[in-house]
C-alpha cells in the first residue's frame, strides 16, 4: 500500500474543503454587504406646464395597481386644451370637448414605465343623451420618474383616428387601421404635489 500517496490525497481534499468554506463564507459576506436597490413606486398628483408651441397647465394622477408599482393607471387632464386640435375642417371643427386621458403603463426599468393612453374628442348632439365621438387619439409613451418619484418626464408619440376606424365599437381603433396623422409629442416634465396625511375634517363650531 502507498501510504505516502494516501496522505497526500487526504491533504489535498482538506485544502479543497477549506478553500470551498472560505469561498462560500466570502460570498455570503459580499452578498450581505449588497443592499437591494430601492424600488420606485410613483403615486399621487403631478402638475406641470405643457411646453411650446402651446403652453397650458396640466395635471396627472398616478395610481399604482399593484403593491410593487409594476403597473400604473394614469389620469391626465387640462382645461386649456383645444378640442378641435387646431384643425379648421369638419368634423374636427365641430368638436367642443375632449375627455380626460386614461392610461395604463408597465414598468420597463427601475424608474421607467411604458404604456398607452387614450382620449376622445366629442361634440354634443341635440336630442342625444351622450356626446358623439369626433376623434380618437392614442398616445404611446414612456414616463421616467426621479429616484424618489418626485418628478416625471413624459415622452412619446400620438396617433389620430376617426370614430369609424373603430368598427368593433370597443373604444379603440382597429388594429388594421392606418392613423390619419401621427407624430412625436413634446417632452413634458411634471412635479408631484405634496400630500399631507392623515387628513381630518375641521370640527363644526360649537352649537351646530
Amino acid at each position: 500500500m502507498n501510504f505516502g500517496r494516501s496522505k497526500r490525497n487526504r491533504a489535498l481534499v482538506a485544502v479543497i474543503g477549506l478553500a470551498a468554506v472560505l469561498l462560500i463564507t466570502t460570498g455570503w459576506s459580499v452578498m450581505a454587504d449588497i443592499k437591494p436597490a430601492p424600488v420606485c413606486v410613483p403615486s399621487g398628483v403631478y402638475v406641470g406646464v405643457h411646453v411650446p408651441p402651446v403652453e397650458y397647465p396640466f395635471m396627472m394622477t398616478v395610481i399604482p395597481t399593484d403593491p410593487a408599482g409594476d403597473t400604473l393607471t394614469t389620469i391626465f387632464w387640462s382645461d386649456n386644451g383645444d378640442p378641435t386640435l387646431g384643425i379648421p375642417d369638419p368634423p374636427f371643427s365641430e368638436c367642443d370637448y375632449y375627455t380626460k386621458l386614461l392610461g395604463h403603463s408597465v414598468r420597463t426599468g427601475p424608474t421607467t414605465w411604458t404604456g398607452t393612453t387614450i382620449v376622445y374628442g366629442t361634440k354634443n348632439v341635440e336630442d342625444q343623451p351622450n356626446p358623439q365621438i369626433v376623434w380618437i387619439a392614442v398616445f404611446e409613451g414612456t414616463d421616467t420618474f426621479s429616484d424618489d418619484a418626485s418628478t416625471v418626464l413624459m415622452e412619446g408619440s400620438v396617433a389620430l383616428f376617426l370614430p369609424e376606424q373603430d368598427k368593433d365599437r370597443d373604444g379603440w381603433p382597429d388594429e388594421d387601421e392606418v392613423p390619419l396623422w401621427c407624430g412625436e409629442v413634446e417632452a413634458n416634465t411634471a412635479t408631484r404635489m405634496p400630500m399631507v396625511f392623515p387628513w381630518s375634517p375641521t370640527p363644526p363650531p360649537e352649537g351646530q
